[in-house]
């Protein structure tokens, strides 16, 4: 089938893939026809950023459907960024959303002309709307360039509880996070499966406090020498959170005897 790829720089295309292409398959076929590398696509549909193992056939992408193509500026080509400075992208991380939704928006809008464009995507007023970055909150009257915003920046949506549910005054303006994960630990050789609930904003090292607390209470079999995590066969940094891996509700986190060294 042919898909529409319309970029954000240079002339919409067409490529032929196939039914049970994985978007990373497709971008490589990009790179073959049109001369992009593929560290510097990403590719959306439907306002949804395409996960490289995602498979064609298992997504609602049909023939010709429209799928938006972000370049990644070229750190070998001076002054590629200026080209793009004026409109980026930025990714946004919204409660209980899987992956992140790609919003087109000029460098001198404010943060409130994002909210405002949340609000009308989520049907979620803006004035309940609180957005972060890096765990900075940004405040509405500063625009994007004044926040330090480049394109693909990644944003942290909260949502504010709404006065008419909140019973007390000092409730009005708590900030409502994701509810809990609920995942299971496998132990070494799956001797032990570990329910637990963890907070998608934790980062994953508070996993190895809570399991420490547990091993002489659940009498857990763990590695005596290190270890660490993995979950959907890649490795997890103990200092990012479990929204930042993509761990979603039932998932399974197993451990790993050994230490993990950088530079692979």
């Amino acid at each position: 089938m042919d898909l529409f790829f319309v970029p954000n720089r240079g002339k919409p295309f067409f490529i032929e893939v196939g039914y049970f292409d994985t978007v990373l398959e497709i971008k490589e076929k990009i790179e073959k026809y049109q001369g992009i590398p593929v560290s510097r696509q990403t590719l959306s549909f439907n306002g949804e950023i395409l996960q490289d193992e995602l498979n064609v056939h298992y997504s609602e992408i049909l023939d010709r459907s429209r799928i938006e193509l972000l370049i990644a500026p070229d750190p070998n080509v001076k002054n590629d960024e200026v080209l793009l400075s004026s409109k980026i992208h930025v990714v946004l991380k919204m409660p209980n959303s899987k992956g992140g939704i790609m919003v087109r928006m000029d460098v001198d809008e404010t943060i409130l002309a994002l909210k405002e464009k949340i609000q009308v995507m989520a049907r979620v007023p803006a004035c309940r709307l609180v957005i972060h970055a890096n765990g900075a909150e940004l405040h509405d009257g500063r625009t994007l360039k004044d926040c330090g915003l480049a394109d693909n920046s990644e944003l942290d949506v909260l949502i504010q509880a709404s006065p008419e549910t909140t019973s007390t005054a000092s409730s009005v303006h708590a900030v409502v996070r994701p509810g809990k994960l609920k995942i299971v630990v496998l132990t070494k050789n799956g001797s032990n499966r570990v329910p637990l609930e963890v907070n998608p904003w934790e980062v994953v090292g508070e996993l190895r406090a809570k399991l420490q607390n547990l091993e002489e209470e659940m009498q857990l079999d763990l590695p005596k020498g290190g270890y660490f995590f993995i979950h959907k066969q890649n490795v997890m940094d103990d200092d990012k959170s479990f929204r930042w891996h993509h761990v979603g509700q039932g998932d399974a986190i197993e451990i790993f005897s050994g230490t993990v060294s950088g530079g692979s």
